[in-house]
């Protein structure tokens, strides 16, 4: 295995991209929201996202270009891409030690602020010991949703929201929506 996939599939559960990138600079793997990033941000067609590991350089490259705005925190580079009528792309690269190789591997890791990930109603379930229903509007309100919307989207009445929404709450130990939502936001990785 490829030293660097899990955090893929790890990125890829909390609705971020990422790209391990040889010494070179070539794509040696890619997760799926990388593949989506790069056909949205840059064009790519299917087929070249077919054909992304294992070269793909040019794709980092195009990518990269359109990044103008760097930004440092706590020692770390972050890369933003502006992009027209949507929140930035960021990105960062962290060298990942092989071993028996001179040279590390970058994994590139992509973080569209456009996207919510959603929590897993099972986890959000079994963690907080919630009911199916209970878990259902947990998620829905992680990703945005109002009190309102919440009811209509399980045709039910505002009322029976709030009550679930306490019930929620005393579950989670939580006292506010905004603290709920940011509680649930952390379950994107548990699948």
């Amino acid at each position: 295995m490829l030293v660097g996939t899990p955090l893929l599939q790890v990125f890829g559960r909390l609705g971020c991209g990422g790209l391990i990138l040889s010494t070179e600079g070539h794509v040696l793997a890619a997760n799926a929201e990388a593949h989506r990033i790069l056909h949205d941000v840059i064009g790519l067609t299917q087929d070249e996202l077919n054909l992304i590991d294992g070269s793909g350089r040019d794709a980092v490259k195009r990518l990269l270009a359109r990044s103008k705005t760097r930004v440092q925190l706590d020692g770390e580079n972050w890369i933003l891409t502006m992009r027209e009528g949507k929140r930035p792309l960021i990105m960062s690269a962290t060298l990942v030690p092989v071993i028996g190789e001179e040279m590390p591997h970058t994994v590139l890791l992509l973080i569209d602020l456009e996207q919510t990930p959603s929590p897993h109603t099972a986890a959000i379930e079994k963690v907080f010991g919630l009911t199916a229903a209970e878990a259902r509007l947990a998620a829905l309100l992680a990703g945005g949703a109002t009190v309102s919307e919440a009811a209509t989207a399980h045709s039910v009445s505002v009322a029976t929201i709030r009550t679930q929404l306490a019930s929620i709450f005393a579950k989670t130990r939580t006292n506010r929506q905004a603290e709920l939502v940011m509680l649930i936001s952390r379950l994107s990785a548990l699948v």
